[in-house]
């Protein structure tokens, strides 16, 4: 198991928004508003994918992109929830996390959305995202 060597910042890592695919954006719109109470804060045109708020938390709710390619509506919708982590500076985090045995499947990468994105695995090869935010 890796060790947190001291001077990895811990500061700059925060839990950013929970991925839930959905079919249907405008159903699953009506749906968390109404039903959970989550805010509506954030429209991603052209992609069909929404930005809402339960309290504290935020949940990036989507449709699979084309570019993904066919059938990864049958895998994610239903049956896949992404947790991604935030960072100011995620070259530096990268490289910082990489310092302690992280392994990196996906190195940072400017994504179609605009923000930058590389994906790390757990020992047991779980998944996370960690996305680069500038506020």
């Amino acid at each position: 198991m890796s060790k947190i060597k001291k001077g990895v910042s811990k500061r700059d890592i925060k839990v950013g928004p929970i991925q839930i695919f959905v079919s249907n954006i405008e159903k699953a719109n009506k749906w968390y508003s109404e039903i959970l109470g989550m805010k509506l804060i954030k429209k991603y045109p052209p992609f069909k994918c929404i930005l809402m708020k339960w309290g504290e938390i935020e949940f990036d709710i989507g449709t699979p992109i084309p570019e993904w390619g066919e059938g990864w509506d049958k895998v994610v919708v239903g049956g896949r929830t992404n947790i991604f982590f935030e960072t100011s500076n995620i070259k530096q985090t990268v490289k910082e996390l990489k310092q302690t045995g992280v392994k990196f499947i996906e190195d940072p990468s400017k994504r179609v959305w605009g923000e930058f994105k590389a994906v790390f695995v757990d020992p047991d090869g779980n998944e996370f995202n960690l996305i680069e935010i500038k506020k």
